[in-house]
């Protein structure tokens, strides 16, 4: 019998133009388990002197300085006090009630509301930028719903800054030499990963103008798909995830996840 290569890929399998990650359902009693590990007064810290991390650039030089932000699906709102300790007017929503409550309890008052990202109960042309980071590719169903209401909450020319992870050149490459057939039975679905070009259509279809797009977190992408830098010592590993940052063409289209900074321009399709 032939021996079956069980989680060589994560347990990832390509279904349809999709990277399908599998592990545990992406579902709100998940999250705050996840969140509630590493809450505390020290995580906070750096973001309430203000620091974006991977997001300085982007956020600043994307994100209208004057003007109401919303972080939609903000979870522990790290950013939402990031960007406020930096002079930006951004407000938070998640549906995760426990993690809302200790960034509150931690930072102090914080303008932070639960609710659901499909249904938002907010008048329409509210926002002038909406912030989403790595949350629509959990929805089994496909990210549209989300997609639509965030377009109808923007105001007209509003900008929607949104991150999703990537399947990018690399992942299609291995995907098209016979990469994630893991065995996936038993396991729940997790997540996502979108071509450019997928994601790109599924914005436009929901009414947004493409402006520009990053990738980043190039780092996960090395070391999910390249499977023999496990083999390497330690410090040889080390060295070339250190190195890796000065290759042009790896920082810049392997990341692990796809920002795509998008304008509210029409009316979404009605397909």
């Amino acid at each position: 019998m032939e021996k079956r290569m069980s989680n060589r890929d994560g347990n990832r399998r390509v279904e349809g133009q999709r990277l399908v990650y599998y592990h545990q359902a992406a579902d709100k009693d998940f999250w705050e388990s996840q969140w509630k590990a590493y809450t505390t007064n020290a995580y906070y810290q750096p973001f309430q002197a203000g620091r974006l991390f991977t997001f300085d650039k982007i956020f600043k030089r994307h994100l209208p300085k004057q003007g109401r932000i919303l972080e939609a699906g903000c979870g522990t709102a790290q950013f939402v006090v990031a960007l406020r300790a930096n002079g930006y007017d951004c407000f938070g929503l998640d549906y995760a009630f426990g993690a809302l409550q200790r960034a509150r309890k931690i930072v102090g008052a914080l303008p932070l509301a639960c609710g659901d990202l499909t249904a938002l109960g907010i008048a329409n042309d509210t926002f002038d930028a909406v912030i989403s980071l790595g949350v629509v590719e959990h929805r089994r169903e496909g990210p549209e719903p989300f997609l639509r209401e965030m377009h109808r909450i923007l105001k007209a020319n509003g900008m929607l800054l949104i991150s999703v992870p990537y399947f990018n050149p690399l992942r299609q490459w291995r995907a098209g030499r016979g990469a994630y057939q893991d065995d996936v039975s038993g396991l729940d679905f997790y997540q996502y990963a979108f071509s450019r070009r997928e994601f790109f259509h599924l914005l436009e279809e929901a009414g947004y103008e493409i402006t520009t797009w990053y990738s980043y977190a190039h780092q996960n992408t090395l070391s999910q798909e390249l499977h023999g830098l496990k083999r390497m010592p330690s410090i040889v590993r080390t060295m070339i995830m250190r190195l890796s940052k000065y290759l042009p063409y790896v920082s810049a289209h392997l990341g692990h996840m796809l920002m795509v900074v998008a304008r509210k321009k029409s009316q979404p399709s009605s397909r």
